[in-house]
């Protein structure tokens, strides 16, 4: 039994095709050691009085006189919110790819933002970076503003300079009950062009001003350039799969290619199993998910939820109690991946060095402070 040191997940994934509504905290598995993040007060929050089941029952009952401890299932859950709470640095930008329609990748992005931003309380932005038609705006619980990246990138020279507000930038933004910001991708026919590596640059560098936390539904088309420049820059990826066929074998695909030019991106990735429509066989079941817990860092069930079938929009208030817990999960695994590859503090980059002066003196900055060193005598 594997634990990770933010003490959330031990076991096996379990048979979630069997799982109901009132389904215990799906598990995790991991292929690596535990993941060391920093240090979370861990005993603080499993001390706390039980408030779920018999225990929250009885201490409620007796107005606190008798305070038990949490269950095992209580104490995993607020294990895992605590790790999705953990302090990530930033920016950072989490990579949704998958090359499969059908895979989940609008609801895991969807649901990733809505579980970060309800437990940090916000500054968490879901971004369609699709190349071009994109759903994560449709899918949304709260569709308005109807703006996209296209009319974003309309105002990229007033929102990324000295004037630029936060308030400007949300004529761009879809805020959603959970807090999460949506931006969506450009659904006007009117405006045919593709998002380009450098339009994705331009959107990446905005949004990174305003939130620590970005993450970027892609396409099916990894040759795409907005595709590309997300995975060139991104600090995690998570694969969408549901244990059917054609879209392992598309996963599969895109994790070989990945691992020509970001193998830390494969190695630390989070594959999250969406229910399929028809059950795969225990045999083929158990071989898919022994692949992508051998070749990502670790496979998080979530179980089936009528609020996030069909196509429909999500209202993260109404899905049940056990997809709240697994994706909490799944936000946990992808805060604990962040936290264990820290993010350079901007003091901590060391300043470029200026090229000579046409004098030809040249100004020397240290690489400690960024500040100029005494001038040294040209030739």
């Amino acid at each position: 039994m594997r634990e990770h040191a933010s003490g959330y997940t031990a076991e096996p994934p379990v048979d979630l095709t069997r799982t109901t509504s009132t389904a215990p905290l799906p598990t995790a598995t991991s292929k690596q050691a535990p993941i060391v993040g920093p240090a979370l007060p861990m005993q603080h929050v499993v001390g706390e009085p039980a408030r779920w089941g018999w225990r929250g029952r009885t201490r409620r009952f007796t107005g606190g006189l008798i305070a038990l401890k949490p269950g095992r299932v209580e104490a995993r859950h607020r294990q895992a919110e605590a790790a999705a709470r953990q302090p990530l640095g930033g920016p950072r930008l989490v990579m949704v790819a998958g090359l499969e329609g059908g895979a989940g990748v609008t609801t895991t992005t969807l649901m990733l933002a809505h579980a970060f931003a309800s437990l940090r309380g916000g500054a968490v932005v879901a971004w369609d970076n699709r190349e071009s038609h994109g759903t994560l705006g449709l899918r949304a619980e709260v569709g308005v503003p109807d703006t996209h990246v296209g009319h974003l990138l309309d105002a990229f020279d007033r929102l990324i300079g000295p004037t630029g507000t936060a308030g400007d930038l949300g004529h761009y933004l879809r805020s959603q009950p959970s807090r999460a910001e949506v931006l969506a991708a450009n659904t006007d026919p009117a405006r045919p062009a593709q998002i380009a590596a450098a339009d994705a640059g331009r959107i990446g560098s905005v949004l990174s001003r305003y939130f620590p936390l970005a993450i970027a539904a892609t396409g099916t088309n990894l040759y795409a350039e907005a595709w590309q420049w997300t995975a060139a820059a991104a600090g995690h990826l998570v694969v969408p799969i549901r244990l059917e066929p054609d879209v392992v074998q598309a996963a599969a695909f895109m994790l070989d290619a990945l691992a020509r030019r970001r193998p830390d991106l494969v190695a630390g990735a989070v594959t999250v199993v969406s229910p399929s429509s028809a059950p795969a066989p225990a045999p083929v079941r158990a071989q898919m998910l022994a692949y992508f817990a051998t070749r990502t860092a670790i496979v998080v069930e979530v179980p089936a939820d009528p609020q996030l079938a069909g196509g429909r929009q999500i209202a993260f208030a109404r899905i049940s109690e056990a997809s709240r817990r697994a994706w909490t999960v799944a936000a946990a695994a992808v805060a604990d991946r962040l936290a264990a590859v820290p993010a350079r503090r901007p003091d901590q980059i060391t300043a470029l060095r200026p090229p000579p002066d046409p004098s030809g003196r040249a100004r020397q900055q240290s690489a400690d402070h960024g500040t100029p060193a005494a001038e040294e005598a040209g030739p």
